[in-house]
């Protein structure tokens, strides 16, 4: 169900105003407002948002998301968060209350220009535990700029073998990784960029014996490096 749906039906069953609601979460009503109808799903949610959703429908963040499309986009920026990685300068974020939080592994670098080899580092960051990600990546290159993954965000993933058609992936090829949006016709694959200066991948044949899919992007954090 979308979460504007979910929002609606719990205003509809407790006669809750815009504006009473509004007040219950501490989100402004016009905000509330644009995910009720939001029809095609499209608007990002961010994980703070979802917590206050919740706390105002006398549930979960967990209870939320277990409700909701999966296919809800959810963006992590501006969560309170830590990462084992040296690149970031010191101060960069507040530090956050740990609890509730889980670690999620970094494998390393992925293109997303031609692919790349993975730099297996296994870092870790703690994030939200109502993030739905095995892992993460940090991006390279330009050409998924369009889906607002920039030259060194991370990327959260969450594991699986196969995606549907026009989403995101993090795809190895002939043991390279690079992230694209996937299509599969047949006895074909695309892997796609979200710039048009970027040209498409294709492949057929027995070049697929060395393409796998092992994630489906879930969530992007910008502003890293």
């Amino acid at each position: 169900m979308r979460i504007g749906e979910i929002i609606a039906q719990y205003r509809k069953e407790h006669n809750l105003s815009l504006r009473a609601f509004a007040e219950r979460t501490g989100i402004s009503r016009s905000y509330i407002n644009t995910i009720e109808n939001d029809v095609d799903n499209t608007r990002a949610i961010t994980i703070n948002k979802i917590g206050q959703l919740a706390k105002g429908m006398n549930m979960t963040s967990d209870e939320l998301l277990d409700i909701m499309d999966e296919e809800t986009p959810v963006n992590v920026s501006g969560f309170n968060h830590t990462a084992a990685r040296s690149a970031l300068p010191p101060g960069a974020f507040p530090i956050p209350d740990l609890s509730g939080l889980k670690k999620i592994p970094i494998l390393g670098s992925s293109a997303c220009g031609l692919p790349i080899e993975a730099i297996r580092s296994y870092d870790y960051i703690q994030v939200n535990s109502a993030l739905r990600a095995d892992f993460a990546l940090f991006a390279e290159g330009k050409s998924m700029t369009g889906a607002g993954i920039m030259d060194g965000s991370m990327v959260f993933f969450r594991e699986t073998e196969a995606v549907n058609n026009g989403e995101i992936a993090a795809v190895t090829v002939d043991n390279s990784t690079t992230i694209k949006r996937f299509y599969q016709y047949g006895e074909t694959v695309i892997l796609r960029a979200c710039n048009p200066e970027f040209d498409d991948q294709e492949y057929s044949g027995d070049e697929l014996m060395g393409i796998h899919v092992f994630g489906k992007a879930v969530a992007c954090m910008t502003g890293l490096n």
